[in-house]
């Protein structure tokens, strides 16, 4: 196990597991094959791993209309989560399509309504409670359910990988809506955030105080989640212009994962021509509601059908409307 584990995800999670992934592997079978990278931890299962298996989960009903199109893509979703305690603080499910370039971010909010047994306490209903119950493998089970795509690998990072390595890209480009003003003494370590208002250059301490920040907006964990994706884009577009080795070197020093090196392999090569422009945000589609004495974020199931659909649909298979 790792022995650190981070209050929010590193927020540039498509270069980091998805770009750095297939960056990383590819530096180091093609040109610097004694690189040591940091303290990963590779969880290598008992299962027959073959070339197919980084975009298909043994445990996803590939009988649905979804889990046709994903039988026959070459797309691949990976969980990647972020931990307060024994909570997951973030979830976010990154999905990039190999062939065509397509990058997805799906944002869960942490309120999001996941009953799993009726005569559970409403606080473990939400689906941040997944992961300090029953682990990483059902949390993973968990979203796969909820989105309806299949997810079989998951990365969770360190969250000192947020200040190293956005001290190591030299920075990352904000717009900060209003004043960041926030302290809760009481927290390990004591945060205190004080930010201001404006465009400016965030440090890797000052980013992640700009990504932990939630008590100022309006709506609360839905804004924090549209400043995440706004760093996201951000530290991406400055990620794929960096001299990449000395930031996998850095970025890998903070990963658990079950990816092991086959899944690399079989991803190396294939970012060739990946874009930022390629990026597109989602958050999970549904609404906030009070609930058995407590606010939820209620999915919204049809929504969430459409949206990944139109993921999965390419122009040969899209459905035409009647």
């Amino acid at each position: 196990m790792i022995k650190h584990f981070f209050k929010i995800f590193f927020a540039s999670v498509i270069f980091l597991t998805v770009v750095l992934s297939v960056t990383a592997l590819g530096y180091i079978v093609f040109v610097d094959k004694d690189m040591v990278i940091g303290k990963i931890q590779i969880r290598e299962t008992n299962k027959t791993i073959s070339t197919s298996s980084i975009y298909e989960s043994s445990t996803f009903d590939y009988s649905t209309t979804v889990g046709k199109l994903a039988k026959n893509s070459k797309r691949f979703n990976v969980l990647v989560v972020g931990l307060e305690h024994m909570r997951t603080d973030t979830i976010m499910v990154a999905s990039y399509d190999t062939e065509s370039k397509d990058a997805d971010l799906i944002s869960v909010p942490r309120d999001t309504y996941y009953p799993r047994n009726t005569d559970d306490e409403a606080e473990f209903k939400k689906i941040n409670a997944v992961y300090s119950q029953e682990g990483i493998e059902s949390l993973t089970a968990s979203v796969q359910k909820l989105l309806g795509i299949p997810i079989d690998k998951y990365v969770i990072i360190d969250y000192e990988a947020v200040i190293s390595c956005v001290d190591k890209l030299g920075g990352v480009e904000v717009d900060v809506p209003f004043h960041m003003v926030y302290s809760d003494p009481y927290d390990k370590p004591p945060l205190y955030i004080d930010i201001p208002e404006g465009r400016q250059l965030l440090d890797g301490e000052q980013s992640l105080k700009f990504l932990r920040y939630r008590k100022g907006y309006s709506n609360q964990d839905l804004g924090r989640i549209e400043a995440q994706q706004q760093f996201i884009k951000s530290a991406a577009k400055k990620a794929l212009g960096f001299e990449l080795p000395s930031l996998i070197r850095e970025a890998y020093s903070y990963i658990d994962t079950n990816l092991n090196v086959t899944d690399l392999v079989s991803l190396a090569g294939s970012l060739i021509g990946f874009s930022t422009d390629n990026i597109s945000m989602h958050t999970l589609p549904g609404k906030e509601a009070p609930l058995e004495g407590l606010s939820f974020y209620l999915p919204d199931n049809e929504d969430i059908a459409e949206m990944v659909l139109n993921m999965y649909s390419t122009t040969e298979n899209k459905p035409q409307n009647n």
